[in-house]
């Protein structure tokens, strides 16, 4: 069996899916705690739904011969990063908005760092950085940047 840029494509989904999922269950623990709380989660919940959307028509833009294969061996090391990225999710202690905005910055960071480490192990030669899944990989990594930089402007420094 061959797996495509749209298997992995569909595994980077279900993370933001779950990743989604702890905003849902955060939203039902404040709705009648912390109004502040409340209206941040909501807002992050939304730029995650759109972030969802993005993966979601990014895959289902890829045509037979954009939605290249990917090595067993190669895929097999990834889904086991992946899978293990996706386990450590947990629902976060949130006591304030800046607390839960740094969450949001953190589980971006690491997104981003796990994003590029399986772009990496998908480079093989030199001229892997010319293949579809490396470029499409890299409009990932730049997405996720840029809900990075947007989150980390939220923060309060001190």
């Amino acid at each position: 069996m061959n797996y495509t840029l749209s298997d992995l494509i569909q595994k980077l989904i279900d993370i933001e899916k779950d990743f989604f999922n702890i905003y849902v269950m955060l939203e039902e623990i404040f709705k009648n705690n912390s109004l502040a709380i409340y209206a941040v989660i909501k807002v992050i919940k939304r730029r995650e739904k759109k972030h969802i959307e993005y993966y979601e028509k990014l895959k289902s833009s890829l045509t037979d011969e954009s939605d290249e294969s990917i090595e067993f061996y190669l895929y097999d090391r990834i889904s086991k990063l992946l899978s293990e990225f996706k386990h450590n999710i947990k629902l976060p202690e949130i006591k304030n908005t800046q607390g839960l905005i740094k969450y949001t910055v953190e589980f971006k960071r690491d997104n981003i760092g796990l994003l590029v480490d399986v772009q990496g192990r998908l480079l093989e030669k030199i001229d892997d950085v010319n293949n579809n899944i490396y470029k499409i990989l890299s409009q990932v990594i730049k997405d996720e940047e840029k809900q990075e930089k947007m989150f980390e402007k939220l923060l309060i420094s001190k």
